[in-house]
């Protein structure tokens, strides 16, 4: 009964440690970036950015920023100040070769009249491959203090996705955010990158965050596939319940 015993033991272990393996790769990146308070941006600064990326595919990114109510708000005669795109560099560097686009609602107003609670809107956007980028200066017409950061993207489209606006309230206490998903199964760029960088900031590049974030890949060969596992335990629990019928036997 002992040896059974301890084949019982090695499979509750190995179960556990089965299961911790798979919660660690359920997500390749979780991390958040905090901005550089170097720049504030009339009062509507970017607090820190979340980045998720999920062991299916999905790429869930969180910018905390006040600006939410000043979006598209007619400012000083040049273009209204609106959001610009996410960019993304999948080799870890400023050389950005993807980008959320926001295909819808980048011009809207996002203005929440409930100062107390949560009101949220929710958009279509799109991920693409970087073919060009406009500056803040540019997209402003050389405007005064306008920064010379990339805000806008241009390129071919590689997938579908969404973008949301958060407007919490003033006297909930709680920073408003612009929200970013899509999903990059099967974009080879994403798949064999190592790191990934981001960049956000609005149209006019007042102010802007960025960083670099490590992409944590589950390490295949150091823990057998579950199956095989299972197998050889199996296998174990046959071996030990013959010997046990084996001492039986001979001490009848």
């Amino acid at each position: 009964m002992t040896v059974i015993k301890h084949v019982f033991k090695i499979f509750s272990v190995a179960a556990l440690l089965l299961t911790a393996s798979a919660v660690a790769g359920d997500f390749l990146v979780d991390t958040t970036i905090y901005d550089t308070p170097n720049h504030s941006g009339h009062g509507y600064g970017i607090d820190k950015m979340d980045v998720q990326w999920a062991d299916n595919g999905l790429i869930t990114v969180d910018v905390y920023t006040n600006f939410i109510n000043y979006n598209a708000r007619t400012s000083k005669g040049y273009k209204n100040v609106v959001f610009g795109d996410l960019l993304i560099s999948t080799v870890g560097t400023s050389d950005f070769d993807y980008a959320f686009s926001l295909s819808e609602g980048r011009n809207d107003k996002y203005k929440n009249h409930h100062w107390y609670k949560t009101k949220t809107w929710d958009n279509n956007g799109t991920l693409i491959e970087v073919n060009a980028t406009t500056t803040a200066n540019t997209y402003h017409n050389g405007a005064h203090h306008i920064g010379h950061s990339d805000v806008i993207a241009e390129g071919e489209a590689v997938a579908g996705g969404t973008w949301s606006v958060n407007n919490y309230g003033k006297w909930t206490g709680l920073t408003d955010k612009i929200s970013f998903s899509f999903n990059v199964t099967g974009i080879d760029a994403f798949q064999n990158a190592s790191q990934l960088a981001f960049s956000w900031a609005t149209s006019s590049a007042k102010d802007l965050i960025d960083g670099v974030v490590n992409v944590n890949r589950p390490q295949t060969n150091s823990i057998p596939e579950p199956t095989t596992f299972l197998l050889v335990l199996l296998a174990l629990g046959l071996m030990a319940k013959r010997r046990h019928k084996k001492i039986n036997h001979f001490s009848a």
